[in-house]
């Protein structure tokens, strides 16, 4: 009885949620209120000088200002859709997918992080292993800390120069669902 009640008590907390947000962020076209949820199938917009943090589940995001994404289900598969801007993921188990105007990547338990701009995405595998389509291409990416990439209209550019993202950002996001970054074990 008590291991049933040990494991209750953890797929209570599995599900959880937490949001933390700054500024004018919306869900669905509205204003982000106190005691809302996000959930698959959400499209949540952060406006100029916001930001918002939460997780669906085993997995989390983060998004600075002036970013738009979604979070679709396609059959089984959970896509992160970034229209513009950036995004930080952390994912748990399952068939994961991000997609930008210029590309998809096939994700399995993996740390990333997006950015879509001027028609060009960069895009980091922070940890884990990726599977990058763009131009006709599939790139495969395998990183125990960060491995970058930019796709342009004409390229995919491999890049040593890190974007806008921090170690500490990762482990923050993965402490919200339980984890920890592989990289510092």
């Amino acid at each position: 009885m008590k291991k049933i009640s040990i494991l209750l008590c953890l797929a209570i907390l599995s599900q959880a949620q937490t949001i933390k947000s700054a500024g004018d962020v919306l869900v669905n076209g509205k204003t982000l209120k106190k005691g809302a949820v996000i959930k698959q199938g959400d499209t949540i917009e952060t406006k100029a000088n916001s930001r918002v943090r939460f997780n669906v589940g085993k997995d989390a995001f983060r998004a600075k200002a002036n970013t738009k994404f979604s979070l679709q289900k396609v059959g089984s598969k959970r896509v992160l859709n970034v229209v513009n801007g950036n995004v930080m993921a952390v994912f748990g188990a399952g068939d994961h997918e991000i997609a930008t105007p210029n590309m998809t990547a096939g994700i399995r338990g993996t740390g990333t992080f997006t950015v879509v701009r001027d028609g060009k995405t960069y895009f980091c595998t922070c940890y884990g292993e990726t599977e990058v389509e763009a131009l006709g291409q599939t790139k495969k990416l395998k990183a125990h800390h960060h491995k970058m990439i930019w796709i342009t209209p004409t390229e995919i550019k491999s890049t040593m120069d890190m974007q806008d993202h921090t170690d500490d950002e990762l482990r923050e996001l993965e402490a919200m669902v339980g984890r920890k970054v592989p990289f510092d074990n």
